[in-house]
């Protein structure tokens, strides 16, 4: 699959112009200039690529008339079933949405988890509202052929366990997954400098986990930890880790000095403050290695403990015998 880890945003099925909305408050209320840029449409398209689900919206009823591509069409009347292993023990899911994110900073967009909600029938412990699920899970059952829109018709099923469908995250809006994050990470990081230390940010069921550049993560565990716990915090989709830990400091600016040809230097990390030490070959070079260690994300200061190498001892200086030898011995030849 490819991994989409650019910006997530929601596509919000709706019913039809005029058509009976059988599930409050759904679609969910948009809020403008605020982001993710999710959006409320009639149909979302799906064009299997090698790496995954290309995804695209269509708000134009009649747009779905036309040639389509061979795209799979995903409206609110389409309904998922089981694969057949699971058919007996999981209903029928209505689809509600669709989840994207860009492959990278720019596009193109790819689904990475469907809005689905289980119909009558689920049974006892069955979720009632919207989930969200992983596309991994969305299998072809059987389709008809219909001349250039093959696949419109066709069967989509989820390849999911009773267990799979009772820990799937519950669909919430950013705002209310956010109390929750704060929720988990007052409660799960041991200090309140620590947890200072983390800056969550949720948008599109995805929380984001920073550290101001100025106070670096001291321990991987505890991000570790804090990562575990949000996983399983309500609404969590999945959870993204960009904090700068002062463990991982001291390999990186290795590998940065290594990059530019000056590996044979030693590099210590003390509180997000860099320790140089070694020999170079002149003062440019000690400034050198100092900016790239500067350079490395999360880095407050460097300590130059670098030291220039003696210059080679110069020659004798030759007797004014010698020399007039040699030049004779140079001119003969």
């Amino acid at each position: 699959m490819v991994a989409a880890t650019g910006p997530a945003r929601y596509f919000f099925l709706r019913r039809i112009r005029g058509a009976h909305e059988e599930v409050s408050h759904w679609p969910p209320e948009l809020k403008p200039l605020q982001l993710p840029d999710n959006q409320v449409t009639v149909a979302v398209l799906l064009y299997p690529e090698e790496g995954g689900w290309r995804a695209e919206m269509v708000n134009d009823e009649a747009a779905l008339n036309g040639d389509l591509g061979g795209a799979f069409v995903l409206t609110r009347d389409t309904t998922l079933g089981a694969t057949p292993d699971d058919r007996r023990i999981i209903a029928d899911l209505a689809l509600m949405g669709v989840r994207v994110a860009l492959a990278g900073e720019k596009g193109p967009e790819f689904a990475t988890h469907l809005v689905v909600r289980v119909l009558d029938g689920g049974g006892p412990g069955a979720p009632k509202r919207p989930i969200v699920v992983p596309i991994e899970t969305l299998v072809l059952g059987q389709y008809t052929e219909r001349g250039k829109r093959t696949v419109a018709s066709a069967q989509l099923n989820l390849h999911l366990s009773a267990s799979d469908l009772a820990q799937a995250p519950a669909y919430m809006p950013d705002e209310a997954i956010a109390r929750y994050v704060d929720r988990t990470l007052n409660e799960v990081v041991p200090s309140q400098r620590q947890r200072h230390e983390i800056k969550p940010e949720v948008q599109g069921g995805r929380v984001n986990l920073y550290t101001d550049n100025r106070f670096p993560m001291e321990l991987i565990t505890t991000g570790e930890a804090a990562k575990g716990a949000l996983e399983q915090t309500p609404g969590v989709v999945e959870v993204s880790d960009h904090m700068i830990y002062v463990e991982l400091l001291q390999q990186q600016v290795s590998d940065a000095l290594a990059a530019k040809g000056l590996g044979n230097l030693g590099v210590l990390c003390e509180h997000g403050l860099i320790v140089l030490s070694g020999v170079v070959k002149d003062n440019a070079t000690r400034y050198q290695a100092r900016d790239i260690a500067l350079k490395v994300t999360g880095v407050k200061g460097v300590v130059n403990d670098l030291e220039i190498q003696p210059s080679p001892a110069a020659p004798p200086i030759e007797e004014p015998e010698t020399a007039e030898m040699t030049s004779q011995v140079h001119l003969s030849s």
